[in-house]
């Protein structure tokens, strides 16, 4: 970009912020601005579709929630069926033993019988017989301990009537972890005759989960009414993971937890339908919910670039296509607001067509306006010429009528009488010459107050048998008018009543003219005082002249003489 290009794109940019940094260019409210009315129009517009994807990402989400907790819940139902298989056919063992008469009756075949029904389940480490006070009748394999009424899975084998499950403990026969299964025996009177309780092997039932579900893929574990772990693929993780929580509040819920590594896991809940078992089943969360996590991400963020991808456009097309065109219009009507009619706006033709159509009104409307202004200029014209005649007619009358007050006050003998023509010549004069000061006057709708006072001194100086001396100083500022007749009257009137009728030295006056504010303020300073000179009855006119000025007259005497003062309101065009 060459440098006038860079000072031209310069020169645009400090128009356009005059034009905002301006009054009318100012923002009165928040959405006083085309730019952000459509603005608000589009977010307005496509906020529907924006919270519709959004709602779509959380409905989705909910979604594979749910489909998450189905597939975990049936996955975890599935591996714990083979464990739950394994209980079954314990179970069906110690049924099948229990209906052997040498078994029910401990002969000396039991232990036999026992020990063949032991080797032929592969996950039984012991099958034994009790007696009805928990007494070791016959077993497969010697136990250690021949008493085990005080045992609490004997106490449960007591006091259920159906098979049933010890948690997890160490066997005194294998030394390893096993679970033992009951079966309560009944006589004929239906009183406890005794139990047979199988050992089932905790590893080859972990085992078996780990067949089902490798620990890598994720943990399994089958636990009992109590939380405590009854077998799981992968035993030290399951225990961290699910050691410590009332894991019945998760049914139907997914829930989380995080492991040592900070791996966060996901996990369901399921109970299985016998021995009151439940089944836990936890992933890890990346793993499952890795798409749906994209897919949810794509739903927020997606309308979210959609949003600020269509306000950014709409900043930058409102700028190009509109507020462009507006600032080449506005400098357009500031070139016609100069006065140069002529000009016509040469790129209009590149505008988009309601601006072009715009354009051409603005230019029919300056070919009006121009041809409006030549006939007002020509009307204005003639009328101030019409106006100026009438001032001039007006005040060569009004000398006519000054010098026929001469002369016939001429031929009056010395006294009051021939001080009132004297009076009367004076004030038809002070008229006679504000009108030649409208005639003259450059402006016809204004009269400049320091010349208006000026012309009024000389005046009242050189009248007859007046003794006085005025001082003028006044501000060059102008007043309409309509306020030159009462004023020029009432500076007369007040001169006159401050003036010595006799001879003697002559009073000084001291005429200062101000605005003040809203007011326009005449003070006049006497070199004598006022008293008896200018009260409502020798003065009447300057006091009737100040009310129609809208003002008043105040005197306040003091030693060195006096001081006038006369306020009255200045229409904003004065000065």
């Amino acid at each position: 970009m060459s440098s006038r290009q860079r000072e031209a794109v310069e020169a645009w940019r400090r128009e356009r912020a005059s034009i905002f940094a301006s009054a009318l260019g100012h923002p009165r409210s928040l959405l006083d601005s085309v730019r952000r009315r459509l603005l608000l129009v589009i977010l307005i517009a496509i906020m529907p579709i924006a919270s519709a994807c959004m709602l779509q990402g959380v409905l989705q989400l909910r979604r594979a929630a749910e489909e998450t907790q189905q597939r975990l819940v049936q996955s975890a139902i599935a591996a714990a069926g083979s464990v739950q298989n394994v209980f079954a056919a314990a179970e069906n063992v110690l049924q099948a033993l229990k209906n052997a008469n040498d078994v029910r009756n401990a002969d000396t075949d039991c232990q036999a019988t026992l020990a063949g029904a032991n080797l032929s389940v592969l996950f039984s480490t012991n099958i034994s017989l009790f007696g009805p006070t928990g007494a070791l009748r016959c077993s497969a394999l010697t136990p250690n301990d021949n008493v085990v009424a005080e045992r609490e899975w004997w106490r449960a084998a007591v006091r259920e009537k159906d098979f049933t499950l010890s948690a997890r403990m160490l066997s005194t026969v294998t030394r390893g972890e096993i679970l033992i299964g009951t079966l309560p025996l009944f006589g004929a009177d239906g009183a406890f005759d005794g139990a047979l309780a199988i050992g089932i092997n905790g590893q080859w039932l972990d085992n078996l989960l780990k067949r089902e579900m490798a620990p890598t893929a994720g943990i399994i574990a089958l636990l009992d009414a109590s939380g405590r772990e009854v077998a799981s693929n992968a035993s030290t993780a399951s225990r961290r993971m699910f050691s410590g929580r009332d894991l019945s509040t998760f049914a139907g819920e997914l829930g989380e937890a995080r492991d040592d590594a900070g791996t966060v896991w996901t996990f369901a809940v399921a109970p299985l339908e016998r021995h009151g078992l439940m089944v836990a089943i936890a992933r890890p969360k990346d793993e499952l919910f890795r798409w749906t996590t994209v897919h949810v991400m794509i739903s927020f963020v997606l309308p979210v670039v959609m949003v600020i991808f269509t306000l950014v456009a709409i900043w930058l097309a409102t700028d190009r296509i509109v507020l462009q065109w507006l600032l080449y219009m506005r400098r357009v009507t500031a070139v016609y607001a100069q006065g140069h009619y002529g000009f016509r706006p040469t790129r209009m033709h590149q505008a988009p067509s309601e601006f072009r159509v715009l354009g051409h009104a603005i230019e029919d409307m300056a070919l009006a306006v121009r041809e409006r202004d030549a006939r007002l200029r020509d009307n204005l014209a003639e009328k101030t010429a019409l106006v100026r005649e009438i001032h001039h007619r007006i005040k060569n009358s009004l000398q006519v009528v000054v010098s026929l007050l001469s002369l016939y006050g001429s031929g009056v003998a010395p006294g009051d009488d021939r001080r009132r023509f004297e009076q009367l010549r004076v004030r038809v004069n002070t008229l006679a010459v504000v009108h030649r000061i409208f005639y003259e006057a450059s402006e016809g709708s204004q009269v400049r107050v320091h010349e208006l006072l000026r012309e009024m001194v000389v005046l009242l100086e050189g009248a007859a048998d007046r003794n006085v001396a005025v001082a003028v100083e006044a501000e060059d500022f102008t007043l309409p008018t309509d306020f030159a007749v009462p004023l020029a009257l009432m500076v007369t009137e007040i001169v006159m009543g401050m003036a010595r009728p006799n001879a003697g030295p002559p009073v000084r006056l001291q005429l200062t003219c101000a605005l003040e504010g809203a007011a326009f303020v005449i003070t006049i300073l006497a070199s004598e005082p006022a008293e008896g000179r200018l009260d409502e009855g020798r003065a009447d006119l300057a006091h009737g002249f100040a009310r129609q000025l809208g003002g008043s007259i105040e005197t306040k005497d003091g030693a060195d003489g006096a001081v006038i003062r006369v306020a009255f309101p200045a229409r904003k065009s004065a000065g």
